[in-house]
């Protein structure tokens, strides 16, 4: 098995890849217009924890980082982005000889996970979504967001992102800023026509129906932050009462992710049996409450 950060040709793109640790494999995907290194300058999460229990396989997703990229707006589109995270897992589980995968990611990369475990659920151990983004009745708002600032990189390119970047803003130490500000440095570097692409992919998107969702029969965590707009808790809670099986639901500040990394660690340790899985007393697997809610930070 290849080892660390590499290109890899998956179909039609070449995909910056890493990984590291061992065991089943858990494909992770970053946010939009994030990547492997504006989630590693955000320090949301601590993988070094997660890699003692499952090979943690991260990778830019078309269009974004280093990843090869197209200027057709719907190859970014959700379920299109769902087949590049269904090809890197399934050359991990191929190498491997492993038979599920977990599947994972935060804001978009928690849309294209979902979209991934539904079109191939019999692959898939285990469910993460971080900061699922607006949905159904939340999502036109958010749609037109995305196609302005679409418009705006067309016309303007990486120059807005650029000025940004030079400016001195003031910026407060939790994740949600953090996430941010890192994601707005890298958009100075990138390639405006991905960009614009990648947004109009985003502005057509939506959750899948809720019909759907509710014969995903697949161990799932979702992680939430309060008083996010462009990922309500609604989402979050919406996919909670939804989904089959939901081991826990952990909402908390954006300046307390800590809170995350437990229920992560918990999480990804039952789900590939690197330690025993607890059982309610109806007998169902659960790792934390269906939903926990963490308390709010100070």
């Amino acid at each position: 098995m290849k080892k660390h950060s590499y290109l890899q040709r998956f179909g039609d793109i070449e995909l910056a890849v890493r990984n590291r640790g061992k065991g089943v494999p858990f494909v992770w995907g970053h946010s939009l217009m994030g990547s492997v290194r504006v989630e590693d300058q955000a320090a949301l999460l601590d993988w070094s924890a997660i890699e003692r229990h499952a090979t943690v396989v991260r990778y830019d997703a078309r269009g974004h980082g280093n990843s090869d990229g197209s200027y057709n707006r719907e190859d970014y589109c959700w379920d299109r982005m769902a087949e590049d995270m269904l090809a890197v897992a399934d050359s991990f589980i191929a190498s491997g000889n492993a038979k599920h995968c977990l599947l994972g990611g935060i804001s978009m990369g928690a849309a294209t996970a979902l979209e991934a475990a539904i079109h191939q659920p019999d692959r898939v151990c285990g469910l993460v979504l971080a900061l699922p983004p607006t949905a159904w009745e939340t999502r036109p708002r958010q749609s037109a967001v995305y196609r302005r600032l679409a418009w705006v990189s067309g016309l303007f390119g990486a120059a807005p992102y650029r000025l940004l970047d030079l400016l001195p803003i003031p910026v407060r130490e939790d994740g949600r800023n953090q996430l941010a500000l890192h994601t707005a440095k890298g958009l100075a570097q990138a390639n405006p026509l991905h960009v614009q692409a990648a947004l109009g992919g985003a502005a057509m998107s939506d959750m899948p129906d809720p019909a759907q969702l509710a014969q995903l029969d697949v161990p799932t965590l979702i992680l939430a932050w309060e008083d996010d707009a462009a990922h309500p808790v609604s989402t979050a809670e919406a996919l909670a009462e939804t989904l089959p099986d939901v081991r826990g639901m952990v909402l908390c500040h954006p300046g307390d992710v800590s809170e995350w990394q437990l229920a992560l660690e918990a999480f990804v340790r039952n789900v590939t049996g690197t330690t025993p899985v607890t059982r309610s007393r109806s007998g169902s697997k659960r790792t934390t409450p269906k939903p926990k809610r963490s308390r709010k930070a100070a």
